[in-house]
């Protein structure tokens, strides 16, 4: 790849981290009203320590993983079964079935947006984590993984702002806060 190339493909992975991150907080009425995981998000941010966010960071899980369509909520669990067997295909479309039944519903995405990291198809992992912030904004693991994602493709600037936007909703999140750990030294020039 020559030098052109590979500022072009730099400049091209900075740009979409930019518009990735601009989604997370511009999106708020793409999130389905629930009162309780509003609740739970006020607790989360509240926390004062790690051992009392994890019980609310469950909760939130929990509530992530109900779209409130028993068909759908069995899609999923058919999802996590294939890809638990290695059969990333047939968990693929177990989360396409999911989608098409529950199009506004953030989990199938964020789960696609696994399948694409372990794939090591971080293109189709951005995407799928854009779809699932435009649906839960508030999204900290996902968040998170794209920070994973930018840090593995060498963006560091941007890998430390997805992780600093995943600790703005969980304070506590511990990959994000390790990942901030690791790149803020040397992101902000504190790197001796």
């Amino acid at each position: 790849m020559s030098a052109t190339e590979s500022r072009m493909r730099r400049f091209v992975l900075a740009l979409a981290a930019a518009l990735t991150l601009a989604a997370c907080g511009a999106n708020d009425r793409a999130m389905r009203a629930n009162p309780e995981l509003d609740e739970l998000f006020a607790q989360l941010g509240a926390a004062p320590d790690a051992a009392v966010a994890a019980p609310v960071e469950q909760a939130i899980w929990v509530e992530w993983s109900d779209s409130g369509s028993p068909t759908v909520n069995v899609l999923l669990e058919r999802a996590t079964a294939a890809e638990t067997a290695g059969d990333a295909e047939l968990a693929g479309r177990f989360l396409d079935q999911a989608s098409d039944l529950a199009p506004e519903y953030a989990e199938p995405w964020n789960r696609r947006a696994n399948l694409a990291y372990r794939a090591e198809d971080y293109r189709g992992a951005i995407a799928a984590i854009q779809e699932t912030l435009k649906r839960e904004p508030r999204h900290f693991g996902a968040l998170a993984g794209l920070g994973l994602i930018y840090e593995e493709l060498g963006q560091q600037r941007a890998a430390l702002e997805a992780f600093r936007a995943a600790l703005a909703i969980h304070p506590h999140y511990e990959t994000a806060l390790q990942g901030v750990r690791r790149l803020e030294p040397r992101v902000d020039g504190r790197d001796a």
